[in-house]
């Protein structure tokens, strides 16, 4: 056991969230110790696609930098498909000018942030993986590591630990009320020199049985991500290569189809899990949580760096503002309040991903979506608000959900109400409160949505 080392944060994970949360604490004059299993560059299909939300939360967070040389490419808006059909939505204008996300590679971009984490005085870098949280008299004072290449074991303590150790988090059971649901699986392959139909845009393919998403991810990549619903994985195979070149690709615009042809030929894919995991962390002092370790949602939406930059510029604004890190009841009032308080932020990211999720499963609702968001005007204008993350507004969220459950029903009942319409009309709507209800419940609503929900269930 090598000697204690004493800083303010300890921070468990030096991916995105926990690398841009050390640059912030740091640049902000705290001494950090960040501990991250592997230093070495990672290719990885997830967080690679920032809304303009998360670049906006990163802007005030003073890291925008981050974003640069990294060949990432701007998105200014979505084009959706389906049938043959497609349109495009833009992402909102500020000062005559639209608000773009970025496209890019995972990798390099947490690379990006641990080189600049490595160049801030106050921070300390150890590679090494973390054993055991160390708790003294109900307090998590640090933790026990073993640092890679040295023998035995080193224990930092820290003022606070905050875990941001990813959706395979090792601490997540012991913090937090962990209910980890799986809704799907993402195949993703990387299509290179893609000819996009429509340039600097994400790409939803409203397909059967469910999504594909499409967006550039450098100057000369574009990331291909394909739905696969249920509990059990897609493995190469045979199967697999059919059920891609057969089902998928008619659906696909056909600009893309030499490139994806391809990536498909090359037979380079991963396969990762898409989680549902609702925020409920244990009330433990000493310790936080922020990134995937805390909160997942259904990745459709690219919500997931924007929600941990708005965490962590919640919980690091409320820590960095503190007299002194010595005062360890005013740091776990910091952390209760960022718990209390995080719902607010990030509310219409999480309801958002799975609800689109939802719809997209269902035939009706999925039609209905699409022809409610191409009919445009305010039907397609705030809904990307929300989903850029720009508005965080959660009534007008749910107003829009059920606007276009009704618009289903409105084209449902024409050109005459029949019995069998009217069921199928009532079957939609019950569906759209069934899948938002429980989403919407994660995420600590107030007394009038909670009251207005228990209307439903009556009618529904």
């Amino acid at each position: 056991m090598k000697t204690d080392q004493q800083f303010d944060v300890c921070i468990i994970g030096a991916g995105v969230a926990g690398g841009v949360m050390a640059a912030y604490l740091g640049r902000n004059g705290l001494r950090v110790a960040v501990v991250e299993k592997n230093m070495a560059e990672q290719e990885r299909m997830i967080g690679e696609l920032l809304q303009p939300g998360g670049v906006i939360k990163l802007r005030e967070l003073g890291l925008e930098h981050l974003l640069d040389e990294l060949d990432a490419q701007e998105i200014e808006g979505y084009a959706l498909f389906m049938n043959g059909d497609s349109f495009k939505i833009s992402y909102p204008e500020e000062g005559g000018q639209t608000i773009t996300g970025r496209g890019l590679r995972n990798g390099k971009f947490v690379q990006r942030i641990r080189q600049h984490i490595l160049s801030i005085p106050g921070v300390r870098v150890f590679e090494g993986t973390v054993h055991e949280l160390i708790e003294e008299q109900g307090r998590i004072t640090g933790i026990r590591f073993a640092e890679k290449n040295v023998e035995g074991y080193q224990d930092i303590t820290a003022r606070l630990t905050i875990v941001c150790d990813g959706m395979f988090s090792s601490f997540r059971a012991q913090l937090s009320a962990n209910e980890k649901k799986v809704s799907s699986f993402f195949m993703g392959m990387i299509l290179k020199d893609c000819n996009l139909p429509f340039k600097n845009h994400g790409h939803v393919i409203v397909a059967q049985p469910s999504p594909c998403l499409i967006y550039p991810i450098s100057s000369t990549e574009t990331r291909i991500l394909i739905d696969f619903p249920g509990l059990e994985a897609p493995r190469k195979s045979a199967e697999l290569t059919t059920y891609l070149t057969e089902t998928i690709a008619p659906q696909l615009p056909a600009q893309i189809l030499t490139s994806f042809m391809t990536a498909l030929a090359e037979g380079k894919f991963k396969v990762m899990p898409n989680h549902l995991i609702p925020a409920k962390p244990f009330n433990r002092t000493g310790v936080a949580m922020i990134g995937d370790s805390l909160n997942m949602r259904h990745p459709l939406t690219g919500g997931g760096m924007t929600a941990a930059f708005s965490d962590i510029l919640n919980l690091g604004k409320r820590l960095t503002a503190l007299s002194s890190f010595e005062n360890i009841e005013a740091v776990d009032e910091s952390v209760q309040e960022f718990y209390a308080s995080r719902h607010k932020h990030n509310a219409t990211i999480n309801i958002l991903a799975d609800a689109l999720y939802g719809v997209m499963q269902n035939e009706d609702l999925k039609v209905a979506c699409y022809d409610y968001l191409k009919s445009g005007g305010t039907h397609a204008l705030e809904p990307i608000s929300i989903l850029s993350a720009i508005s965080r507004d959660e009534p007008l969220l749910l107003r829009h959900f059920f606007a276009v459950a009704l618009y289903g029903v409105g084209s449902m009942l024409k050109p005459f109400p029949t019995k069998k319409r009217f069921s199928r009309s009532y079957n939609m709507l019950k569906t759209a409160v069934d899948i938002v209800q429980p989403l919407v419940m994660n995420e600590h609503p107030n007394l009038v949505t909670r009251s207005a929900f228990k209307v439903a269930d009556a009618i529904f």
